[in-house]
């Protein structure tokens, strides 16, 4: 049965459009999530409120869901940007790309604002008497420890690129 269940909700995610009955089917899940949140923000106000097991244990599910994914999104943001090589040009602290076209730095202060919506970023590439800028198109992605960059914001194609690692001396 709750095989048949996963099917349903695999079927349900693709589809694009949806019957009145569908539609009311997705409306009761979403309503029972919704009552489930509430309740559980109730006991966080203090209030005191009755549960059965089978609440408690939904509510408590919910609460460790919420948690293993805060800390899944910590463990990728410490890979991403964690003991990596820092560079000091001019003032400016930045961190290299690896495998790039050429050797592109973006700044320390520019990563916390790059988020999984893409974004226009500066990169910062050397040559022979000053830095040079280029803006790009970058984001992130929830499962990898890459940026993923564009060069064009025409003609978006993105490619993951990682920050290169402290060197060892």
């Amino acid at each position: 049965m709750s095989n048949n269940n996963t099917i349903d909700e695999e079927a349900y995610r693709k589809k694009q459009t949806y019957s009145d009955e569908e539609k009311q089917i997705i409306m009761d899940r979403l309503n029972k999530e919704r009552l489930i949140d509430q309740q559980a923000s109730k006991g966080l106000d203090g209030k005191k409120a009755v549960y059965d097991q089978s609440e408690k244990n939904k509510i408590l599910d919910k609460l460790n869901e919420q948690r293993l994914s805060k800390q899944k999104r910590q463990e990728i943001q410490e890979k991403r940007i964690g003991n990596k090589e820092v560079y000091k040009f001019g003032g400016k602290n930045l961190y290299k790309f690896l495998q790039m076209e050429r050797e592109y730095f973006i700044e320390i202060s520019d990563i916390d604002k790059i988020t999984s919506r893409a974004s226009i970023i500066t990169l910062y590439y050397r040559t022979f008497d000053e830095l040079k800028k280029k803006d790009v198109l970058i984001k992130t992605e929830v499962y990898s420890d890459k940026f993923f960059i564009s060069y064009d914001a025409i003609r978006v194609y993105f490619k993951g690129y990682a920050l290169e690692d402290v060197r060892k001396k």
